[in-house]
C-alpha cells in the first residue's frame, strides 16, 4: 500500500471559505448548510459548539474546527455522524460522537476524537487518520472491508467493546506510531486476503489475541510491542493442511498461506502463547523477544512454518518452543526459563535449530516425540532437572557440535523407538552423559562426555549404539556401562578417571570394541559380568585401582592386542570364565596373570633382539610357529584400493630388504638401511593400514620379531606436568618392541610457535630410544605433508633417522566407489551397475575441500546409503532378499544432506 501524507489544515480565511457557528451574524448554523453552499475545494470553518446533525461529504471539501474558543463537537442524530462518499475530504480537529463511514474517495481526519461509533471504510475508500483518537465504541474501533486502504499514523485506538482494528476481504491498513489498548476483544484482526503493516505500534491489554491473522491474510509488524493480552500475543491461522502432503510447502501452497513477518518486536505477558501458527501459516520472526507467556513462547501446529532469527523466548508457563506436525527453523535464538520443555517436537514435526542457546527448563530442555525429526547444530543446552535432550517415540535426532550441560538426569537420552546421530558434541556436568535404550542403532561420533556423577554412558538392555572417536572422563560411576543383552560397537574411544570401572559389560552383553584406551579408574579397567562376551581389539588399560580386567562366571570375551600397564594386577578371573587372549602384553604390572601370546610366530621377550632364542621359563606352547607368508602379505597390499605410488614404494622396500637379507646370509655386510618412514598425506588415505601391513611384512622377512602395530598420538606421549613426558614416551615405545610404533599427527609434538612445549622432550626421548633399539622397533610418523616438514626440522636427530617419505594421495572418484563397494560386500550389500555410475558422478561433483579424509568419507557415504535404503523399503511389508541387499542410485546421498551430518 502506498502511504499518503495528510495535508495540513487549510487557512480559514479567504475566497471559498464557509463559516459555521451555532450563534453569530453572517454564519451558517449547521455544517450541512455550509456544505450545501460550498463549492468543490472550499474550506468550511466551524466555530466552537455542539452540532447535532449527520454530515454527508460527496466532493472535495475541508472541514476545519476553529477551536480557539472551545471544542467543536459533531453529534449524530441517528446513524453515522459523518459519511464520505466521494472526493478528497479533510476533517481537522473535530470531536465526533458517532460512527464515521467512507466508501469511496480519500477521507483524511487529523487531530480528531471519535467515540460512540466505529470508523469504517469499504469499497475503494482511502481513509487517512493522523493524530486521532478512537475510543468507547462497540463492535470495532476501525473496520476496513472491500478494497479499502487505510493509513493510520500517531493514533490511539482504545477502550473498544469488541475488536480494536478489523481488516477483512481485500482491504489493507498501515499503522504507524499507533497505540491499540484495552479492547474487550482482539487488538488487530486480519481475515480473508487482507493485509496490514504495523510500524512502531503498541498493542496492549487486549481481552483476546493481540494481533490475529487468519485465512490468507498478510501481516508485517516492525519495532512493535504486544503486551498484556488475554489470549495469544500474535496468532496466525491458515487453512488446514497436511504437514507431509506433497504440496504442503510448494510455491502454490505458500502463496495461499497466512503469512507474517515480525521484526524487532517485544511480545510480553501473553495470557496464551506468545506466538502461534496453525495450518497453512508462515511466520518469520527476526530479533523478536517473547517473554512471560502463560503458555508457550511459540506454538506451531498442523503444517505451519516458522522461522526464528536472533529471537529470545523467555519465562513461559509451558514449553518454550512447541512444534506439532509443523516446521521450525531457529537460528541464533535463545529459549530460557520454560515452565515445561525448552523445545518440544511431536507428530510429524521437522525442526532445525542452529547456534541456539536453550537453558533453564523445568522439564527436559529438548524433547522429541512421535515421528519428529529435529536437527541441533552447534547449540548450547543447559540447566534442567530432567534430560538435556530426550528422544522418544519414533523420532530422530541429528545433533552436531554444541554442548549439553547441567542436566540432573541424562545429557542425551534415546529411548523407545527413537534414533539419533550425535557428532562433535560435548556433554558435561550431567548425572549420566548418554543413555541409549532403543531398538535402533544410534551413532555417537567425536563426542566428549565429562564430569558425570554417575555413568559417562549407559547402554540399556537389547540396545546397540555405535560410539566412535569419543572421550569419556571424570565419571562418578562407570565410564561406559553396557547393560544385559546389549550389543554396542565402540571404536577409537578413551575412558579416563572413572570413579568405578572404566568399561562395564553386564550379563550376556556382547560388544564389539576396537581401539579403546582406559586409564585411572577407581575400580577395574574393564569389568565383564556373568555370561558376557564380545570382541575387544587393541585395548590399553593403565593405572586402575582394581585388577585391569575382571571376568565374571561364564564370561567369554575374545581379547586381542590388549596391553596392561602401571597397575598392581592385570587380571582377576573367576571360576567358569572362558576368555580368549591373543597378542596381549603388560608393562610395570606387579602381579601378571594374563596370558601373553604373540602373533603367529615364536615367542620373544620384550626387548630381546630378533633371532635370539626365547628366555627360559617361557610359557609352553608359545615357541616356534611359522612366520606370516610374505606372498600373501604382498597380495594383501596389492588388493588395497588406490595408493598406487605407496604400493610401489613399499614394494621397492621389500625388494631392498630381501637383498639385505641375502647379503647377510652370504656373509656380506648389509648396506646402510633405515626402516623408519614418514607417511605424508591427508587423513583417511590408508596410512594406518599400510603401517600395519608394513610391520607384518618386516616380521615375515625376519626383521621384526612380532610385527604388531602400536598407534599413538601426542596424548599418549606427552605428559601434563614436568617429568611425566619421558616415562609416557618410554612406555609407548616399550609396547612397540618387536613391531611398529605409529605416531599419528606427529607434528602435534611441535606446536607452531611454542618452543618450550613438552613435545620437544618427547621427541628427544624418542630419538634416543630409536638409537638404542634400532633393530627392534620401526617408527613411522604420519601427518599432513606441509606439517611433517616442520616436524622433521624440529630436532637434528630426526632428519638422519627419517630419510624416506611415502606420499599418500587422495583417492580419485573411481577409487572411492571401490571403497564403498568393499564396505558393501563386507555387510552383504551389492551395488547395481547404475549405482556405481551414480556414485562416480557424485564423488566427481561433491566438494571435498573440507573432507580430506577420503576413506572415512567413503565409509560415511556407504552408511548414509544404507540409511536411505532402509527408509526407501520400509513401507514394503514383504521385501525380497534382492531388495534387502541391493543399493540403487536413489540411495546415493545428496551433497547438502551429507554435509549436514
Amino acid at each position: 500500500m502506498t502511504a499518503t501524507t495528510p495535508p495540513s489544515p487549510p487557512p480559514v480565511r479567504g475566497r471559498g471559505t464557509q463559516r459555521v457557528a451555532a450563534r453569530g451574524w453572517g454564519s451558517h448554523r449547521t455544517i450541512t448548510a455550509a456544505l450545501r453552499a460550498a463549492s468543490s475545494g472550499s474550506v468550511i470553518s466551524v466555530s466552537r459548539g455542539v452540532y447535532h446533525e449527520n454530515v454527508l461529504i460527496d466532493r472535495d471539501i475541508s472541514i476545519v474546527a476553529d477551536r480557539e474558543h472551545g471544542p467543536v463537537e459533531l453529534v449524530s442524530t441517528g446513524g453515522p455522524a459523518l459519511v464520505s462518499r466521494a472526493g478528497a475530504a479533510l476533517v481537522h480537529g473535530l470531536t465526533v460522537r458517532g460512527a464515521v463511514h467512507t466508501s469511496d474517495g480519500v477521507l483524511t481526519m487529523v487531530d480528531c476524537d471519535v467515540s460512540g461509533g466505529e470508523v469504517a471504510a469499504d469499497g475503494w475508500a482511502r481513509p487517512v487518520l493522523r493524530d486521532c483518537r478512537i475510543h468507547s465504541t462497540t463492535g470495532a474501533g476501525l473496520r476496513l472491508r472491500g478494497d479499502a486502504q487505510a493509513e493510520v499514523v500517531g493514533c490511539a485506538i482504545e477502550g473498544i467493546d469488541g475488536d480494536a482494528v478489523v481488516v477483512a476481504q481485500s482491504a489493507s491498513v498501515m499503522l504507524r506510531h499507533t497505540t491499540v489498548t484495552r479492547p474487550s476483544g482482539n487488538g488487530v484482526v486480519l481475515s480473508d486476503r487482507a493485509s496490514a503493516e504495523l510500524d512502531e505500534c503498541t498493542v496492549t491489554h487486549t481481552g483476546g489475541v493481540g494481533v490475529h491473522a487468519q485465512e490468507q491474510a498478510q501481516l508485517t509488524l516492525h519495532a512493535g510491542r504486544v503486551s498484556d493480552t488475554a489470549g495469544d500475543g500474535i496468532r496466525l491461522v491458515g487453512a488446514p493442511r497436511d504437514a507431509d502432503s506433497a504440496d504442503a510447502h510448494s510455491a502454490e501452497a505458500d502463496a495461499g498461506a497466512c503469512q507474517a513477518e515480525v521484526g524487532d518486536t517485544v511480545v510480553t505477558r501473553s495470557g496464551g502463547n506468545g506466538l502461534s501458527a496453525y495450518g497453512a501459516a508462515q511466520l518469520t520472526a527476526r530479533s523478536v523477544k517473547v517473554d512471560d507467556s502463560a503458555r508457550s513462547g511459540l506454538y506451531a501446529q498442523s503444517g505451519a512454518r516458522v522461522v526464528l532469527v536472533g529471537c529470545e523466548i523467555g519465562t513461559t508457563g509451558s514449553t518454550g518452543l512447541a512444534v506439532r506436525d509443523a516446521r521450525l527453523e531457529a537460528v541464533e535464538s535463545m529459549v530460557a526459563h520454560a515452565g515445561a520443555n525448552g523445545v518440544f517436537a511431536d507428530g510429524d514435526a521437522r525442526a532445525v535449530l542452529r547456534r541456539c542457546a536453550l537453558r533453564d527448563s523445568s522439564f527436559s530442555i529438548v524433547h522429541l516425540a512421535g515421528h519428529a525429526d529435529v536437527e541441533l547444530d552447534d547449540c548450547t543446552i543447559s540447566g534442567t532437572p530432567q534430560h538435556g535432550v530426550r528422544v522418544t517415540g519414533r523420532s530422530f535426532l541429528r545433533m552436531s557440535g554444541g554442548t549439553v550441560k547441567r542436566a540432573q538426569m541424562t545429557g542425551v537420552q534415546v529411548e523407545e523407538d527413537g534414533d539419533a546421530t550425535v557428532r562433535h558434541t560435548t556433554i558435561e556436568n550431567v548425572a549420566v552423559g548418554i543413555r541409549v535404550e532403543t531398538s535402533h542403532r544410534p551413532l555417537f561420533e567425536d563426542c566428549t562426555v565429562r564430569s558425570t556423577p554417575q555413568a559417562g554412558m549407559e547402554v540399556g538392555p537389547d540396545s546397540g549404539p555405535t560410539v566412535r572417536d569419543s572421550h569419556f572422563s571424570d565419571s562418578g560411576g562407570a565410564g561406559v556401562f553396557l547393560d544385559r543383552d546389549s550389543a554396542a560397537t565402540i571404536e577409537d574411544c578413551v575412558i579416563l578417571d572413572a570413579g568405578g570401572s572404566g568399561l562395564v559389560v553386564w550379563d550376556d552383553a556382547r560388544p564389539v570394541v576396537r581401539t579403546l584406551r582406559v586409564r585411572d579408574c577407581g575400580k577395574n579397567g574393564v569389568y565383564f559380568s556373568t555370561g558376557s562376551a564380545g570382541v575387544l581389539d587393541d585395548l590399553t588399560v593403565s593405572a586402575s585401582q582394581f585388577p585391569a580386567l575382571f571376568l565374571g562366571p561364564q564370561a567369554r570375551p575374545r581379547i586381542r592386542r590388549c596391553h596392561v600397564e602401571d597397575t598392581d594386577s592385570d587380571l582377576n578371573l573367576t571360576e567358569g570364565s572362558e576368555p580368549t587372549f591373543v597378542d596381549c602384553t603388560t608393562s610395570n604390572v606387579r602381579s601378571v596373570s594374563m596370558p601373553t601370546t604373540e602373533t603367529p610366530t615364536r615367542r620373544v621377550l620384550a626387548g630381546q633382539p630378533s633371532g635370539t632364542p626365547a628366555a627360559a621359563g617361557s610359557a609352553p606352547g608359545t615357541e616356534a610357529e611359522e612366520r606370516p607368508d610374505l606372498e600373501s602379505l604382498v597380495a594383501q597390499l596389492d588388493d588395497l584400493v588406490g595408493l598406487t605410488r605407496v604400493k610401489h614404494d613399499v614394494g621397492t622396500l621389500v625388494r631392498l630388504m630381501q637383498m639385505v637379507k641375502r647379503r647377510q646370509e652370504a656373509g656380506l655386510a648389509p648396506p646402510p638401511l633405515s626402516r623408519n618412514l614418514i607417511f605424508a598425506g591427508n587423513p583417511g588415505t590408508g596410512k594406518t593400514t599400510i603401517a600395519r601391513v608394513y610391520g607384518q611384512i618386516l616380521n615375515a622377512l625376519g626383521m621384526l620379531t612380532q610385527g604388531h602395530l602400536v598407534e599413538v598420538d601426542r596424548g599418549a606421549l606427552v605428559g601434563e606436568y614436568v617429568g611425566h613426558t619421558a616415562p609416557k614416551t618410554q612406555a609407548a615405545f616399550r609396547r612397540a618392541i618387536g613391531g611398529v610404533l605409529f605416531i599419528d599427527e606427529a607434528y602435534a609434538l611441535v606446536p607452531d610457535g611454542q618452543s618450550n612445549d613438552f613435545g620437544q622432550e618427547a621427541i628427544s626421548t624418542l630419538v634416543k630410544l630409536m638409537e638404542d633399539h634400532r633393530d627392534q622397533v620401526v617408527v613411522i610418523v604420519a601427518g599432513y605433508p606441509d606439517e611433517m616438514v616442520r616436524f622433521i626440522a624440529a630436532n637434528p636427530g630426526l632428519s638422519s633417522r627419517f630419510n624416506r617419505t611415502l606420499t599418500f594421495d587422495d583417492y580419485v572418484p573411481e577409487e572411492l566407489v571401490d571403497i564403498v563397494a568393499h564396505h558393501a560386500g563386507q555387510h552383504e550389500y551389492q551395488l547395481a551397475d547404475l549405482t556405481r555410475q551414480a556414485l562416480t558422478n557424485y564423488f566427481s561433483s561433491v566438494n571435498r575441500a573440507d573432507r580430506s579424509g577420503n576413506g572415512r568419507f567413503a565409509r560415511q557415504v556407504f552408511q548414509e546409503m544404507t540409511e536411505r535404503h532402509a527408509y526407501r523399503i520400509a513401507d514394503d511389508n514383504d521385501p525380497t532378499k534382492e531388495q534387502l541387499s541391493t543399493l540403487l542410485p536413489a540411495d546415493v546421498p545428496e551433497e547438502a544432506r551429507l554435509r549436514e551430518q
